[in-house]
C-alpha cells in the first residue's frame, strides 16, 4: 500500500518542486529588477523584500515533500552506515516516525496562526498583500512532508531505488 501511496504522491511533489523553482527564478528575477530600478530610475521596487521573503518561504516549503521523500536532504549517515537488514529497517521506520511526528506537531501548530490571518485579512506591510495564501503553504507542505516521512519509513528497507535509499547506494 505504501508503495502505491508513494506512486500517487510523486506527481504532486514534483509539481510542487516545479513551483518551488519558479518561485526561485522570481526571486532571482524581482532582485534583478529592483537593482535595476534602483541605479537607472532612482528609486527600487518597494515591495520586493516583502516578496521576496514570502518567495523564499513558499520556495523551501514547496519543495520539502519531494525532499524528503527522496531523501535527498542533509543527513547523518555515520550512524546508519554500519547497519543492515532488519535493524536497518527499524532505523529508517524510526527516523521516519520521528519526523512525521514532527512535522504532524508542525501542522498542528501552523493551524491557529493560519486562521488567525485568514480571519483577519493579514496583509503585508508595505506591499499590501494577502498573507493567508501564503501561510497556507505550511500546514499544507507539513501533512505532506509528514506523509512522505511515513512512506519512506515504512517502504525504505536500504535498497536502491526505495523511497529511503539515496541513489547509488547499496544495501
Amino acid at each position: 500500500m505504501l508503495t502505491w501511496l508513494e506512486r500517487v504522491v510523486t506527481p504532486i511533489f514534483i509539481a510542487m518542486a516545479v513551483l518551488a523553482a519558479i518561485a526561485a527564478s522570481a526571486i532571482i528575477l524581482l532582485i534583478g529588477a529592483s537593482v535595476t530600478m534602483r541605479y537607472l530610475a532612482f528609486t527600487p521596487l518597494r515591495f520586493t523584500e516583502e516578496l521576496v521573503g514570502l518567495l523564499m518561504t513558499a520556495a523551501f516549503f514547496l519543495a520539502l515533500p519531494l525532499v524528503t521523500l527522496r531523501a535527498e536532504h542533509v543527513r547523518v549517515q555515520i550512524l546508519v552506515a554500519p547497519l543492515t537488514g532488519p535493524t536497518r529497517w527499524r532505523v529508517n521506520l524510526l527516523a521516519g516516525l520521528l519526523g512525521a511526528g514532527f512535522c504532524l506537531w508542525f501542522f498542528a501548530l501552523c493551524l491557529p496562526w493560519f486562521e488567525f490571518a485568514y480571519m483577519r485579512g493579514i496583509k503585508t506591510e508595505v506591499g499590501r498583500l494577502l498573507m493567508y495564501p501564503w501561510m497556507a503553504l505550511l500546514p499544507v507542505s507539513m501533512f505532506l512532508t509528514a506523509l512522505a516521512f511515513v512512506i519512506r519509513g515504512g517502504i525504505g528497507t536500504g535498497r536502491p531505488g526505495t523511497a529511503a535509499s539515496p541513489a547509488g547506494e547499496t544495501p
